[in-house]
């Protein structure tokens, strides 16, 4: 089986990095390992994928990341981001396709902020392909937990979640 685990993001401190993540974005901060451990991770509450917050393994180079999330409430979220001092590199703009805008982590990494219709969005979701040679998951999705146990090849020994 080959899932994907998380995707890396260099930052100068990962455990400021995850707060502002937690702060101005309501994300989930997962560690595995004692608290302040390594694997820091920040992902939107009940996703599957994880940001893993790298630090101190290479240099921080501030530009795209190529990561991109994608909402069907980007006229409120950016309007709440912008109010929380978020940084926007690319304002707002609206597409035929719907609407984008990029904005910056403390550390000047760089994120697409999508905005497409709730129809969109839900379609993307249940579309993904099971694992390899496994049935359809059940409606649970899977969520950051089972990626950590998988990445961990335990039953979580050590997982924390604040």
């Amino acid at each position: 089986m080959l899932v994907l685990a998380d995707l890396a993001v260099t930052v100068t401190k990962a455990e400021e990095s995850a707060r502002w993540w937690q702060e101005k974005l309501g994300f989930a901060v997962h560690t595995v390992g004692p608290p302040g451990g390594h694997a820091i991770m920040v992902a939107p509450p009940g996703e599957r994928f994880v940001i893993h917050l790298c630090e101190g393994f290479e240099a921080v180079e501030p530009g795209n990341t190529g990561i991109a999330f994608v909402t069907d409430e980007i006229d409120r979220l950016v309007a709440r981001m912008k109010s929380g001092g978020v940084q926007f590199t690319e304002p707002l703009r609206k597409e035929e396709w719907g609407a984008m805008a990029k904005f910056a982590d403390p550390d000047g990494n760089v994120f697409w902020l999508l905005g497409a219709p709730t129809e969109f969005i839900q379609a993307e979701v249940s579309r993904h392909a099971p694992p390899m040679g496994r049935p359809r998951p059940s409606p649970r999705r899977p969520d950051a937990r089972d990626v950590l146990r998988a990445a961990e090849g335990t039953r979580a020994r050590g997982y924390s979640r604040s």
